[in-house]
């Protein structure tokens, strides 16, 4: 590797700064020679710079040697890559705790949003900086069990809401879900991991209530307005003069009954839903007992 040039402690910051510059931005090949050149023998830096050069090194191969230049770089065993001056290959792998306190050095201002926006209980602020924060690295899994958070408490907050969109809701609680899976792994939020992730199958299996119980009303809601446009059809005297007419309406009003007799069994008769049901089939009979005084009307025509 290069040899690293002398530095004063100011100057280093300035350079550990710049560095960090580099990486947010995705500059990947500027910082591996930021480092090469000036901060290969730092000590007393935020994180040790050989795992800032590790990760800057994985990135480069994956992504390209910057935002602008998207073209991952073809990483040989032990040859340099020609980029503006030669860098030597870095064959090391980060720890996933290796990985995480370098996210957490590059990613600090993001998580100290996150955070302060967590315990401010401004959830969609939390939201907002856990995106920014994925933006630039989405692997961190502290951003991962802040954002899960912070998505649980506006799906609950949505959920005890007046008419809340139960869609809407699901999707923050599985997006909640697989953020909270990514984090499993990682022992130092095992605790927080389990605690979130149960929280999060209670509220996705109220939802899953609600849900049903909306479809039961909508059933309900369809139904009666199937009964309301039959009779509204027939009742023009001109729609029930022949034998066709009257074989059609008797079908779609057999069509209406046999939903209401399936509806009643998923409703208690004591309902208001079952009320509804129960007098609905009462019209349906009613109707049908006027559909037989047409049928002899038209046999006497």
């Amino acid at each position: 590797m290069a040899t690293a040039t002398m530095a004063q402690p100011g100057q280093t910051a300035e350079q550990v700064t710049q560095l960090r510059r580099l990486l947010r931005q995705r500059e990947y090949r500027r910082a591996i020679e930021l480092i090469d050149r000036h901060l290969l023998d730092v000590t007393g830096t935020p994180v040790p710079i050989d795992d800032v050069r590790t990760y800057a090194f994985e990135l480069l191969g994956r992504r390209g040697p910057s935002a602008l230049r998207r073209v991952p770089v073809n990483l040989r065993r032990g040859a340099p890559v020609s980029l503006r001056r030669p860098v030597t290959v870095d064959l090391r792998r980060l720890t996933r705790a290796e990985l995480e306190r370098v996210l957490r050095w590059l990613l600090a201002a993001e998580i100290r949003a996150a955070d302060d926006a967590l315990r401010a209980d401004e959830y969609a602020d939390a939201v907002a900086a856990a995106e920014a924060a994925g933006r630039i690295d989405n692997r961190s899994t502290h951003i991962a069990m802040v954002h899960a958070r912070a998505l649980y408490e506006l799906a609950v907050l949505a959920l005890n809401g007046k008419s809340p969109d139960l869609d809407e809701v699901s999707q923050r609680l599985q997006k909640a879900g697989w953020l909270t899976m990514r984090a499993a792994h990682d022992p130092t939020v095992r605790d927080a991991h389990k605690k979130l992730s149960a929280a999060i199958d209670d509220v996705s299996a109220i939802v899953e209530r609600r849900r049903a119980r909306t479809a039961r009303a909508d059933a309900v809601t369809a139904v009666v307005q199937r009964f309301n446009r039959l009779v509204q059809h027939y009742d023009d005297k001109d729609q029930l003069i022949s034998y066709v007419q009257l074989g059609n309406a008797r079908a779609s009003l057999a069509q209406v009954r046999a939903d209401v007799d399936r509806l009643l069994q998923q409703h208690d008769p004591a309902s208001p839903a079952g009320v509804i049901l129960v007098d609905l089939r009462g019209q349906c009979v009613r109707f049908k007992t006027h559909l037989e005084r047409v049928g002899r009307r038209i046999r006497a025509d």
